[in-house]
């Protein structure tokens, strides 16, 4: 592995877990503005930004691992398909992240926008929820099946080391 590749899959897994952090943040004030009926704060949308920098960050350093990681080689090869782990990173997981950044920004254009505390309030948990679903589903967590990956990269080796 180049060193490259591997700090940026550092950058990457370890940016995943502000994503996650920050997109459930949004989701929970949305919640609880909604069942308060309360009005829609400047707090409110500075946290949709961060959600959006972070996941632009986490874009950046996806983009970089894929590059760095042969993926886009194996599309080009035709050989993307072949099998489960091949098609989940060549993939499903960008897709997937790419809708839910999608779903990211549409919530952070959302929370600009005048309208109705209640109705914005409303959009933005749906889109962040989406965004959330998404970013936990698709994230390959060490538990996965076929497309696990250590908690954080070079745990696994580290691990190894010490037993």
């Amino acid at each position: 592995m180049s060193p490259y590749l591997y700090y940026f899959s550092f950058i990457h897994s370890l940016l995943r877990y502000i994503v996650i952090i920050l997109t459930l943040i949004v989701v929970v004030q949305s919640i609880v503005g909604m069942q308060s009926k309360g009005t829609f704060k400047d707090g409110n949308r500075k946290m949709a930004l961060f959600m959006m920098i972070s996941c632009d960050l986490q874009l950046l350093a996806g983009l970089a691992v894929y590059y760095l990681g042969g993926h886009l080689l194996l599309i080009q090869k035709g050989m993307a398909m072949s099998d489960h782990y091949n098609r989940f990173y060549a993939m499903e997981h960008p897709l997937s992240m790419i809708i839910g950044i999608v779903s990211v920004h549409l919530a952070y254009k959302t929370a600009k926008k005048t309208m109705d505390d209640a109705k914005k309030l409303k959009k933005i948990f749906w889109f962040a929820f989406i965004a959330l679903f998404l970013f936990v589903s698709q994230t390959p967590w060490p538990s996965k099946k076929d497309t696990s990956k250590p908690w954080l990269p070079g745990m696994a080796t580290a691990a190894v080391a010490h037993a």
